[in-house]
């Protein structure tokens, strides 16, 4: 008689939990919020936004920084859902006697978008990424395709927008995205572009927002680029915040800056005053501090937007960005702002050692290492150890952050000694 292999049962379990068929929802009652702020993804989420705003400081988006080639293919599927507006125009308004019977034609333009770019993501997603990471197209794919909207309600919110995060973080997680060459292209040129394509298919198709609270919000539809955007200027400003709204500084710098370029489309898409759309960040640039700015706005992100459940039950948990509770041990803190960015540090060096001795054999970074991607980390001692263990790779699940954040309440001491200027 034939004698049948025996069943392991861990490896039929671990099989499974290998082959689910995606991403899934983890978010389904107020009681999971506690174990979202505990779980991985959580801080691999927070872990990226803090490196980002810490390695973006003083570098504009026109400035030369490494753009890989798996950013640039990233990136160009969003020329191709821009085709597909083309091809999904809104349809013309037509007058009827019963305005209201029936949905904003725009709307219907929308949906066929949408079921387009449904149809064709995966396979966007896996030309862009290499052959060997094919294993994960299908819950990067979950992550962005989760990115532009709800085609049911036409909608977009912050929910959203914390999607498309989802996708960049599960980049670096998958090693599709390296830590040392691409994170501020994954913030100045891949966001910034993901950002560029959402707000013409708000405007193109009529999308509302799901989460404007009135005045009272920083805008309609985003949050991340004002965080990135105060980032971006805590070192060697080259105007204070009281700046920001004055159409000279919006001219002038719109190509340079996230926020400034956040204040110029609401400029030209918003009716009415920023003190009446958008309170809050016109009373934000009424302070001193780019810093404390930030640190307000981070923790507002935290408290308020990742502690909402409206704006979390939409989000899907994968392997990469995974709902199990972190037991790296390390505390979530604060991006280390006001100091030069340690993209910059190479190169200022580099400059200052040949001003010093032009015979010196002490190697340095050239121009041509740092646009094609240096493969040491570009880093100084004192911080090296804490980018080493960023979290946003596999295998690596704890900050390098340490701190505490505070918010900015209206009555605190914004002196501006702590400003770079």
């Amino acid at each position: 008689m034939e004698q049948k292999d025996e069943v392991n049962p861990k490896r039929v379990a671990a099989f499974y939990r290998r082959s689910t068929i995606g991403p899934v929802c983890r978010l389904q009652s107020t009681s999971d919020i506690e174990p979202w702020q505990l779980s991985k993804a959580y801080f691999t989420l927070i872990t990226y936004l803090n490196d980002v705003s810490t390695e973006i400081q003083g570098i504009r988006n026109t400035d030369s920084f490494p753009i890989s080639q798996n950013i640039r293919r990233l990136a160009a599927i969003f020329d191709k859902l821009d085709v597909m507006i083309q091809v999904n125009p809104p349809a013309p308004v037509i007058q009827t006697a019963t305005p209201s019977a029936s949905l904003d034609p725009a709307n219907k333009g929308y949906r066929r978008w949408a079921h387009s770019m449904l149809r064709d993501i995966y396979q966007m997603v896996e030309k862009a990424v290499p052959a060997s990471k094919c294993r994960h197209v299908n819950e990067l794919g979950v992550y962005l395709s989760g990115a532009f909207g709800s085609s049911t309600k036409i909608e977009y919110g912050i929910g959203h927008e914390l999607s498309f995060l989802f996708f960049l973080c599960a980049l670096f997680k998958a090693e599709i995205l390296n830590r040392e060459e691409d994170l501020v292209a994954s913030a100045l040129v891949l966001f910034d572009r993901y950002l560029k394509f959402v707000r013409r298919l708000q405007v193109t198709y009529s999308v509302v927002s799901s989460n404007w609270h009135g005045g009272y919000s920083l805008d309609k539809f985003q949050f991340v680029p004002f965080i990135w955007g105060f980032a971006q200027l805590c070192y060697e400003a080259p105007f204070s915040p009281q700046k920001i709204l004055d159409e000279d500084t919006v001219a002038k710098y719109k190509k340079d800056y996230l926020l400034i370029d956040c204040v110029a489309h609401m400029a030209n898409t918003y009716i009415g005053t920023f003190a009446r759309h958008s309170s809050q960040l016109w009373s934000l640039a009424a302070l001193s501090s780019w810093t404390k700015i930030h640190r307000s706005l981070m923790l507002m992100y935290m408290e308020d937007i990742l502690l909402d459940f409206d704006n979390l039950n939409a989000l899907r948990f994968g392997e990469l960005m995974s709902f199990e509770k972190d037991k790296s041990g390390r505390q979530l803190g604060n991006a280390r702002l006001g100091v030069m960015s340690p993209l910059r540090r190479p190169r200022v060096e580099d400059t200052d050692d040949q001003d010093q001795d032009l015979h010196s054999s002490t190697p340095s970074i050239s121009k041509s290492d740092l646009i094609e991607g240096s493969k040491k980390p570009m880093v100084d001692e004192a911080f090296s150890d804490g980018m080493s263990n960023s979290g946003l790779s596999v295998g690596s699940d704890c900050s390098s952050l340490s701190g505490v954040g505070v918010y900015l309440p209206s009555w605190i001491d914004d002196s501006p000694s702590s400003v770079k200027r």
